[in-house]
């Protein structure tokens, strides 16, 4: 069994594409034809399970292929439907670019359920014919300034992941009249929590334990396979757990998720985690998001640099951090560009920006 790649350039073709592979038996990867795929990776040997192949480059754009069965999306399909009021025959509005996997994730989800996937194109926005709409942050964004200029729409509830959510976005969403359900996710493990109004707590079916601030996660939504990559994963007393290295906080089963602990940034003999200090920069009302990395400093070994996207100026954002962070965790170097680069599913790739 092989991967078979699909790169049609809409959508709606490469979705179609995917579906009509998976019912013949093949294990179908939707591609951008100008980043084609290694001739030694589409010849890796897959699992007999193998139903599905989703590609990502998680924030640091080294390109994976995560494989997983048909069961592992097929038991999260339930739930949703179920927690959003989702029947046979109810549209489920999907703008997100076709090669992330929660496009062909909710492909998938529509076919088995019976849903109607509306894809929106620029003479068609499709709003009145769905009543939920799975989407980043970013695409939320988009969806609530259509609205705003009347356009027509019979959505009532938007499931977001990709990103962390704004809270004013959500508001905004919620002002608009629409429920806001957010979830946590990667590719490699699917649904892992979300927060259905009472915080963000495990999903359905997923077990999860905390070990040194990381999370680990027991599910059978966990992938069969990343090729050209590594999923972490361990047996304990006979479960088998798995990590994409999420840092969180847990209080009466409610995640605080505060980004992953890899790229720390080692500055005057301090260790400085990136997700922290975003996480402070991403709280004030004027940022969009923050990207913070080290760059070589002859002194500290590694400076802390935030590259921020919004309209606060600098002074406010010193003022703000020196409030909340210690002072090694403070940006010494500050970028504002216009936009931070990001992945297909909205999350801000961990690379230089090339503006600054």
């Amino acid at each position: 069994m092989q991967i078979k790649i699909i790169n049609d350039s809409s959508a709606a073709d490469a979705l179609s594409a995917a579906l009509a592979a998976y019912a013949e038996g093949d294990v179908p990867l939707i591609v951008d034809s100008r980043a084609p795929i290694a001739d030694d990776v589409l010849q890796h040997e897959l699992p007999a399970a193998a139903a599905w192949a989703a590609l990502t480059s998680g924030t640091t754009g080294a390109p994976k292929i995560v494989v997983r069965s048909a069961a592992s999306w097929q038991i999260a399909f339930e739930p949703l439907n179920a927690e959003l009021g989702l029947c046979s025959g109810d549209g489920l509005w999907m703008p997100v670019h076709q090669v992330s996997s929660m496009a062909l994730f909710s492909a998938a989800w529509a076919q088995s359920s019976g849903l109607d996937l509306v894809i929106p194109k620029a003479e068609d926005p499709g709003l009145s014919r769905a009543v939920v709409a799975h989407v980043t942050p970013s695409w939320l964004e988009r969806l609530l300034e259509m609205l705003d200029i009347g356009q027509n729409s019979t959505l009532h509830t938007v499931l977001v992941g990709g990103d962390r959510l704004p809270e004013d976005l959500m508001h905004r969403a919620q002002i608009a009249g629409l429920r806001v359900v957010t979830y946590v996710g990667a590719a490699e493990l699917s649904l892992v929590a979300w927060d259905r109004g009472d915080g963000m707590r495990a999903f359905e079916g997923v077990a999860t334990r905390i070990v040194d601030n990381q999370l680990w996660v027991s599910s059978p939504q966990i992938a069969l396979d990343v090729i050209g990559g590594n999923l972490e994963r361990e047996v304990v007393d006979g479960v088998e757990w798995a990590t994409v290295g999420d840092r969180v906080a847990e209080q009466n089963g409610v995640l605080e998720f505060l980004g992953r602990g890899d790229g720390a940034v080692l500055t005057a003999g301090a260790t400085v985690i990136p997700a922290e200090v975003e996480a402070v920069l991403n709280s004030h009302p004027q940022i969009v998001g923050s990207l913070v990395m080290g760059q070589p400093d002859a002194v500290l070994g590694q400076r802390v640099v935030a590259w921020v996207e919004g309209s606060a100026d600098r002074a406010q954002l010193r003022d703000w951090v020196r409030s909340r962070l210690p002072k090694a965790a403070r940006p010494v170097q500050w970028h504002t560009v216009e936009k931070l680069q990001r992945t297909a599913s909205g999350k801000i790739r961990r690379v230089v920006p090339e503006e600054a």
